[in-house]
């Protein structure tokens, strides 16, 4: 049996990026009611309404999505998302044993970008690694092979709505930080996307 050490580094990072995300989430983005959407932003509202655990949401989410993938989307779509799917709400289910960090209220502006920080590192190295963060993205892609909208197009207008929801559930000042968080990951998947990537690389 040959041991695959690229493929098997790519899956360490993986994991330490999901962890982070999930300390992330755990300590910024859920304590402050940011929702950022995606399936984390759904996990946060969620969580308010319903009481239910985010990490089971999330879960749930992943799973049907995962599902889903494998009847209408690639293998490679379906492969992508599989250690997101159970790592991610796994790691926000152990990071939430962590004590909550005191977050004033008039520092949420600072505590917007550091997640914003967070989420851009951890998106742009996870997709920079050839994996998906499973959830509301592969709903994107499903949406994107059989209606033929862009993505750019699919990801705003899905995440808009998300945001929609956050402002209903907790006030405008939470929904312009939330675009804060998302502005600046946006912008640093960006960068990270732009170059290239030594896990893609023909040498092992």
């Amino acid at each position: 049996m040959v041991i695959n050490l690229k493929n098997i580094k790519k899956n360490i990072f993986l994991l330490i990026c999901l962890f982070f995300a999930a300390l992330n989430f755990n300590l910024i983005l859920k304590p402050l009611n940011l929702v950022t959407g995606g399936t984390q932003g759904l996990a946060i509202i969620l969580t308010h309404l319903f009481k239910i655990k985010p990490s089971t949401i999330v879960l749930i989410i992943n799973v049907i999505a995962l599902i889903i993938s494998f009847f209408l989307l690639t293998k490679d779509n379906t492969y992508s998302a599989l250690v997101s799917t159970f790592a991610y709400p796994l790691f926000i289910k152990i990071t939430s044993y962590i004590p909550e960090l005191p977050l004033p209220s008039n520092l949420t502006v600072i505590f917007a970008i550091i997640a914003g920080v967070v989420c851009g590192i951890t998106g742009g190295l996870i997709y920079k690694l050839g994996f998906s963060s499973g959830g509301i993205t592969i709903l994107n892609l499903i949406i994107n092979k059989y209606l033929k909208i862009k993505i750019a197009l699919i990801n705003f207008v899905v995440n808009a709505i998300i945001i929609g929801l956050g402002y209903w559930s907790f006030g405008l000042k939470k929904a312009l930080y939330s675009i804060i968080v998302i502005g600046i990951g946006s912008f640093i998947i960006y960068l990270i996307l732009r170059k290239k990537s030594s896990f893609n690389e023909t040498h092992s």
